[in-house]
């Protein structure tokens, strides 16, 4: 059992359901969320208080209601407010945090954010929140991430973001998602093209398809077709609906897209750059 699995005792001696992860802001979380945000801003670990306007705001309080366009104290902000996530997510982006931390810091509010089983936690680098996503997949994108080129690697780490962050864009992870494979099959696939693209690199492999393998062994023990891969390029690239402006079958894309087409697209990214995918006769 993980820390996360864990329900009170009565729960689990009258059998019942486990509760999944908690959204908004419950009455429970929200006095601790207000005094992290508070002593965060303020560099201070006193109650949190209504200041008098204008007196008493530290710069990073002052830049937070600037990117919040608000003259509410952002710790006095009610739980129902979108305007209070907003605040924490911008707090964590926008506060100037020193390797020395004072009273509150990003980690105090990730173990908040953990205890009471939030659907939010704090992102990689401080940059905001984001989606609390399993951890063990959480691990393995962070790991493709790190072995992939840079560019694949941007790409895959902004439809991360866009996809799992505080104010997803479904269209905009969509899109990354693709340039993240574009850029980590191209150079394997197409070495010669300058500008490679999903549908070129699957029109590669599915029309030359002799020439690769995968290290998987098929039935017979020999490596695998490629046709697996032709597939998953396939499906990827026939999603993206909202690359096709003006078209009959044009749209946006949902969040449950956006969702599959990233971790279809880091399946891709992971078994292009650690050799799953190879030509026939290399090793």
């Amino acid at each position: 059992m993980t820390d996360t699995d864990w329900q009170p005792l009565s729960r689990r001696v009258a059998g019942l359901p486990g509760d999944g992860p908690i959204e908004g802001v419950p009455d429970f979380l929200y006095e601790r969320l207000r005094e992290w945000l508070f002593r965060a801003l303020q560099h201070t670990d006193g109650p949190v208080l209504a200041l008098r306007p204008g007196h008493g705001y530290s710069a990073d309080t002052q830049r937070v209601m600037l990117r919040l366009q608000t003259t509410m104290q952002p710790w006095l902000l009610g739980p129902d407010d979108h305007k209070f996530l907003d605040a924490i997510d911008a707090t964590l982006r926008w506060r100037e945090w020193l390797d020395g931390w004072d009273f509150e810091s990003p980690q105090s509010l990730e173990a908040i954010l953990y205890a009471a089983n939030s659907a939010w936690r704090v992102a990689s680098e401080f940059s905001g929140l984001e989606r609390r996503v399993d951890a063990t997949i959480t691990a393995a994108v962070a790991e493709t991430i790190r072995s992939a080129g840079d560019k694949a690697a941007d790409h895959l780490r902004t439809a991360w973001e866009k996809t799992y962050g505080y104010a997803p864009e479904p269209d905009t992870a969509y899109r990354e998602a693709v340039l993240a494979v574009e850029e980590a099959a191209g150079p394997l696939v197409l070495p010669a093209s300058t500008r490679p693209t999903l549908g070129t690199v699957r029109d590669h492999l599915r029309d030359a398809g002799g020439k690769w393998e995968l290290v998987l062994p098929d039935r017979n023990a020999d490596p695998a077709v490629v046709d697996v891969i032709v597939s998953m390029l396939s499906t990827l690239e026939a999603g993206q609906r909202s690359r096709h402006a003006g078209g009959p079958n044009a749209r946006r894309q949902t969040q449950a897209e956006a969702e599959a087409a990233f971790h279809l697209a880091a399946a891709l990214v992971q078994w292009i750059v650690s050799g799953v995918l190879r030509r026939k006769g290399g090793s």
